[in-house]
Parts: C-alpha cells; structure tokens; sequence
C-alpha cells in the first residue's frame, strides 16, 4: 500500500515542484537567474523515493477529518522535497562527493561550467552554497503563499523551524566527528548525529507537519507519534550507515565507499573498535582517520567491519529499531488503512 500511495502522490509533489520553478523561471528579472533555477529545478527533480513529503502526505491523510488531500498541502509537501536537496547541496560539498543520485553533484557542475572564467578554484562551491541559501528562501516563499488558519501555519512554521535547525546541529555534530584521531567507544555522539541529523527530519518532523496540517490538537498524540517516529529514523540512519560502507552505487546514488573515504563517525564504524585490543584499534584508526585512502585500505577498512561483528550488530541493531516502530505504530489513533500504508514505509526502511 506504500508503493501505491507513492505511486499516486510522487507525480504530484514533482508537478507542485515544477510549477513552482517555472513560475521562477518565468519572472525571473535577470537572464543568470533564470539559467541557475533551471539547475535548481533539475537538481530537486532527481529520482528519489521523495520520502520526506510522503511522510507528511500519510500523517495528514491520517488525522485529517475532511476531504482528501488538497493541492496546497501537496506544496506545503513539496517543500520538504525542496529542503531535502538544499541540505544535500550542502552535504555533497562537506562531504566532497562527486555524484548524488546518480548524476554529478550540484557544485561539480557549476565547477566544471564555470572554471574557465575564473581564478577561484572554489567557484563550484561557492555557487552551490548561495544556491542552496536560495532553496531555502524558495521554501519559505512557498509557506506564506498558503492561505491557511494562522494558528495551524504558525504552528506549522514552529515544527519546520526546529526541524531544521536540529538538522543543522546534527550536521555540525557530524563534521566535528569525521576524520577522528580517537573514537570514544562509549560516546553517544554517533546515536545524537543520528538522532539529530536524521530522525527528525526524516520521520519525526514531517510526521508532525502533517499532523498539524490536519488541524487536529492533541498533545498526547503528538507523543505517540514521536515515540513511533524516532526509532524508524534511527533505523533509516543505521540502515543508511549500513549502505554508505556495503551498498551498491545504483541503489544508492553515491559511491559504496564514500562514508570510509569521509572518516564518517557512525554507529557501525563504533561498534567496529568495541572490546579491540590497543593494537588493533590503532591500526584500524591510523587507516579509518587518513584524509586520502587507498582502495586496498578502503577494502580493509570493509573487511574488519565484518569481521569483527559490527555490521552484524549494526543490522540487529536496525531489526530491534525496527521492531519498535511497529509496536508503537499500533498505538497510534490511526485508521487500519493508513497503518498499513505506513506499515509499508517501515518494510522498506528494514530492507538492506
């Protein structure tokens, strides 16, 4: 039932997203800037489960009690689609990947279009930083746009603030944790990266946008769905955790090897170093902190991870999460048909 709400609503969130940029592109009131929302737009409109807004399409279905789901909460949707590669732009660029969904990254393009006009061998990045400050704006123009109760908007804009700005410590977080000299094994930082960075706004704050959206009050609901919500982020986080060292460059979009490259600070590269003895951790430690790696070291790094149980704790890990999320799903004041479609949702979260 996911795959057919997906189905359904995937087309019309990219329509919504369209729209919006070629009304953009239409008034634009210089030629430059016409040129730049075309990236924007292709950029945006890159295949994807568009997952975030689905999130908040199934919580709004879900507690609204009149007709349908109605054009302008598919926009108010479609920002989170927005917000989304904003904050990729931004991770491709800490990150320095070359690909995102299969197709080079955003500052990889303006790079390679515009390093013949210019000495800045930044250039690239610099454009893409600004352009992502654009998508934001672009994402807030949509919000006031919406004529809505005041109280559910303001309400609305209260989530989507936090949201994000919680998004943002997770990444600060994550920055201040990648190419580690030493790694605390008892540290919580990999859970809060991937409470903070993930969770929220993948699962937690969509889900209560759409709540809100729906115009239900109930504080005791917003509870249970953060007590649903906050493991399947966990899970998603460790599920991605999981892809970034092991899965495959088509099911992904970026290279299997790209969180080793970045030193990422994730709960498998944790679990790898539990109960090692000094030697090993510092020789896992010594490869896993280089800021250029080998491929024969990239391999190492893989094969210690398995070796020493940690991607099989990392996958038990995620199955417990889970499992959780299940649990609580049938505690939410849901129909039986939107449990299902959600139920759905959980499925493909747990399919590594």
């Amino acid at each position: 039932m996911f795959n057919d709400f997906s189905k359904k609503y995937i087309p019309m969130i990219d329509q919504s997203i369209k729209d919006f940029f070629k009304n953009k592109k239409d008034n634009a009131e210089y030629p430059f800037i016409k040129d730049f929302y075309c990236d924007l737009e292709e950029f945006c409109l890159r295949k994807g489960k568009r997952l975030r807004p689905l999130v908040l399409l199934i919580a709004y279905q879900s507690y609204y009690r009149g007709e349908g789901i109605t054009p302008d909460i598919i926009k108010l949707a479609s920002i989170l689609e927005i917000m989304h590669s904003m904050l990729l732009v931004q991770d491709d660029i800490i990150d320095k990947s070359k690909l995102r969904r299969g197709k080079k990254t955003l500052h990889i393009i303006l790079f390679e279009r515009y390093r013949d006009n210019t000495r800045n061998k930044n250039i690239g990045k610099d454009v893409a930083l600004v352009l992502s400050d654009v998508l934001f704006a672009n994402a807030i123009e949509i919000i006031a746009d919406i004529k809505t109760d005041p109280r559910v908007k303001n309400e609305f804009l209260y989530y989507f603030a936090k949201t994000y700005e919680l998004t943002a410590w997770g990444q600060i977080l994550d920055s201040i944790n990648s190419l580690p000299v030493e790694i605390d094994t008892e540290s919580d930082a990999p859970m809060q990266i991937s409470a903070l960075k993930t969770a929220h706004y993948t699962i937690l704050g969509p889900m209560l946008m759409g709540f809100i959206l729906s115009g239900r009050e109930d504080e005791n609901e917003k509870k249970k769905i953060s007590d649903f919500s906050l493991p399947l982020g966990l899970a998603f986080q460790v599920r991605d955790d999981i892809l970034g060292v092991f899965g495959s460059e088509k099911k992904t979009g970026k290279t299997s090897d790209s969180d080793i490259i970045e030193g990422k600070l994730t709960l498998l590269i944790q679990n790898s170093l539990k109960n090692k003895r000094k030697r090993e951790r510092e020789k896992f430690l010594s490869i896993f902190s280089k800021g250029r790696k080998t491929k024969g070291e990239i391999d190492e790094i893989r094969n210690l991870i398995v070796k020493n149980g940690s991607l099989k704790k990392s996958k038990d890990m995620l199955f417990d999460l889970i499992e959780e999320s299940r649990e609580k799903l049938l505690k939410l004041n849901i129909g039986e048909k939107e449990k299902k479609i959600i139920s759905g949702l959980i499925d493909l979260i747990s399919n590594v």
